[in-house]
C-alpha cells in the first residue's frame, strides 16, 4: 500500500533534449487520491521549463511500506502555483533486491555462536550489505549483524550469506537480510537516498 506524507521524498526521472535519464528529487507538498503536489528543487530551476502540462515522467516514491515506481503525467507545471503530477491507480512495488544502494564504508559487526568479526561495508541497501571479510563465509550461513549509521544510529538484524568472492588480498561477502525491523530498513533506505542526493549535487558542482 502506497502511504504518503508531507515532506516525503519523490524522485522524478525524465529526458531533456540534450540529456537522457535525468533525475530530480522533490518533496511532497500535499496529496489527494489521484494527484500529488510537489516542491520543485531550488537547485534544479534550469529544468523547470521541461515540465509543461501533459509531460510524461517516471516517478519513484520511498515510503514506509516500500518503494513504488509508476508512470505519471504533469497536471500543473512548476511554473504555476503548485507543481502537480498524476497519482495513478497502477503502481509497481519494487522488490527488495531492487532497493537503492549506496557505496559507503560503514562500521559493521557480525557474529554467530562463538565467532565475531568487525569490518567495514563496501555498499549497503535496503535488502542487504556487501562487506570485507578476512576469511570465506559459507553460503546460506546466518549471521547476526550490527550496522553503524552516521549519528550513532545502529541497525541490527539477521542476514544470510549469498556469496563470497576474492577481492584483492581480502574477500567480499554479501548478506541479504532475513530478519530486520521495517523501521531499521527504512532508516537504511533513507541513508542510501540521502547519499544519492549528495552524489547528484556533487556531480552538478563538478
Amino acid at each position: 500500500m502506497l502511504e504518503l506524507e508531507n515532506g516525503q521524498k519523490v524522485k522524478i526521472k525524465f529526458n531533456t533534449l540534450t540529456i537522457n535519464d535525468t533525475e530530480l528529487t522533490c518533496t511532497v507538498k500535499w496529496y489527494e487520491n489521484d494527484r500529488v503536489s510537489l516542491v520543485f528543487p531550488e537547485d534544479s530551476e534550469q529544468y523547470i521549463k521541461d515540465f509543461p502540462e501533459g509531460r510524461e515522467i517516471e516517478v519513484v516514491i520511498y515510503t514506509n511500506s516500500g518503494i513504488f515506481v509508476f508512470d505519471s503525467i504533469v497536471i500543473n507545471s512548476p511554473l504555476e502555483n503548485d507543481f502537480v503530477i498524476e497519482l495513478p491507480d497502477e503502481k509497481k512495488k519494487v522488490q527488495r533486491r531492487d532497493y537503492i544502494r549506496a557505496h559507503a564504508g560503514l562500521k559493521l559487526v557480525i557474529h554467530r555462536e562463538d565467532k565475531k568479526y568487525e569490518t567495514r561495508t563496501i555498499n549497503v541497501g535496503g535488502g542487504g550489505i556487501r562487506f570485507i571479510t578476512e576469511e570465506k563465509l559459507d553460503i546460506n550461513e546466518l549471521w547476526n549483524f550490527s550496522l553503524f549509521l552516521p549519528g550513532n544510529n545502529v541497525i541490527t538484524g539477521l542476514g544470510k550469506v549469498l556469496y563470497t568472492i576474492l577481492r584483492g588480498k581480502l574477500m567480499a561477502s554479501v548478506i541479504t537480510f532475513t530478519d530486520i525491523k521495517e523501521t531499521d530498513r527504512n532508516r537504511l533506505i533513507k541513508f542510501c537516498l540521502d547519499e544519492e542526493i549528495k552524489n547528484l549535487k556533487f556531480k552538478k558542482l563538478s
